[in-house]
């Protein structure tokens, strides 16, 4: 070769700004003393490498596609590398902000805040049972209660179908409600939990939520994380202590079941085009919020299929982080151990979208739940109230200099606006 080789693999990885000056210096002719360019066969034949190979063609540079490797994360890679050589991460806060807001969790491994921080992320299960039918979700399931049995119980119960079928192998177990006291929220939700907890004899405790409850714990669990937190989080820690002093072991939850099972309806809706599922999924996108806002599109360009993404894909490898992280924080906070039965199974098929776009979400569940409750009717999926629409309805917005000036506080959702005041919550928690 006329120069020395480098190996720039995914390039996608990289920032946009470092792209640029990429091919500002091939125009202006330099030499970057590389003339083999190796990258995932999964760019091949998209628009913006089609253009990207003709602009290094020009300067001598020969791109070589390398096969990609579905279902293997450079995220999880990267963690372990760091694990193992006891070596301190990247401190970009730019992009932990924007990766928060963008995706709720920051997706790096090796990225962090401050110094002497290092963020949390859930790791799912490796060995996961296959289940094709409700039955065999029922025997699963019941072999991963027989592994805790002789242990005290407790369950986060909702009026929902995935903790009202966990109800079912726990009768005597305690099991804990949130009642939100503040804004208007649906009565039908607790008495679908009261029924459950009634038919299987579980102990069912309330675990009341207002502003006054959540305000003084938010910092615990931003501290344990190491990173501002889903609005979830206090609330489930709250309940998680409340368990821990009635003397329960183990708390028990239904989260992941919606991402394996096909309970995220809405972004299942349809084959989405790159665009529009960027659009759709990102949480708060920080160019609208942030003076100085990072890359957080290079996580969707690992899912592009040319004018497309496989967005199957992606929720199951950056949805799933994000929202089982958000309980397992909250646990381990709490200090009390906690399994979500659901995560340890996996479909033995792919999904059958014509029944979820249907009108038929988790149709396997649905099914069990008609087994574990033949006589009442099957409730349709109801997101968890949001009381942060309630205690943020006046917030007035940011005021630190990262966010921008004189924010349309109107345009937010109550969900959005938590986001923005914890990120700086935490940011004046760690730097003055």
């Amino acid at each position: 070769m006329k120069n020395e080789l480098k190996l720039f693999a995914a390039l996608n990885m990289l920032t946009p700004q470092f792209r640029k000056k990429i091919l500002i210096n091939l125009k202006r002719g330099k030499k970057l003393h590389f003339d083999v360019l190796f990258v995932g066969d999964d760019w091949y034949k998209s628009e913006r490498w089609e253009e990207m190979e003709k602009k290094f063609k020009e300067v001598g540079v020969r791109i070589i596609y390398f096969p990609y490797t579905k279902g293997t994360s450079s995220t999880l890679i990267n963690q372990t590398l760091l694990r193992l050589r006891g070596e301190s991460s990247m401190i970009d806060k730019n992009f932990c902000m924007s990766s928060y807001l963008a995706f709720r969790y920051i997706e790096k491994g090796g990225a962090d805040f401050f110094e002497g921080l290092h963020h949390k992320n859930f790791v799912p299960p490796k060995d996961k049972i296959s289940v094709s039918s409700a039955k065999d979700i029922d025997n699963a399931l019941t072999e991963n209660f027989l592994k805790v049995r002789g242990k005290k119980l407790g369950l986060m119960l909702s009026g929902g179908m995935d903790s009202a079928i966990l109800a079912s192998y726990m009768s005597g177990a305690d099991a804990y409600t949130f009642r939100f006291l503040e804004g208007n929220f649906q009565a039908d939700e607790l008495k679908r939990a009261e029924y459950y907890a009634k038919t299987y004899g579980l102990n069912l405790h309330y675990v009341d939520i207002t502003w006054q409850a959540i305000e003084p714990v938010i910092d615990k669990v931003m501290k344990n994380k190491c990173a501002p937190v889903h609005s979830i989080e206090p609330q489930i820690f709250l309940a998680a202590n409340q368990a821990k002093n009635d003397g329960v072991e183990i708390m028990v939850t239904g989260d992941s079941s919606d991402a394996i099972f096909g309970g995220m309806d809405k972004l299942l809706s349809q084959d989405w085009n790159f665009k529009d599922f960027v659009k759709r999924y990102i949480f708060l996108n920080p160019v609208e919020v942030l003076e100085n806002p990072a890359d957080i599109i290079y996580l969707f360009e690992r899912y592009r299929r040319g004018n497309k993404i496989d967005f199957l894909q992606f929720l199951n490898d950056v949805y799933l982080v994000q929202d089982c992280g958000s309980y397992m924080n909250a646990f381990a906070t709490a200090q009390i151990d906690y399994i979500d039965p659901y995560a340890n199974l996996k479909l033995g098929a792919p999904l059958d979208l014509n029944r979820i776009r249907g009108g038929e979400s988790k149709y396997l569940i649905r099914e069990l739940f008609k087994m574990k409750y033949p006589n009442f009717p099957v409730p349709e999926k109801i997101p968890m109230p949001r009381p942060v629409d309630f205690y943020f309805e006046n917030w007035q917005g940011p005021t630190r200099r990262e966010f921008k000036k004189n924010l349309d506080m109107k345009r937010f959702s109550g969900n959005q606006k938590w986001q923005l005041y914890c990120l700086e919550r935490f940011l004046n928690l760690y730097e003055n």
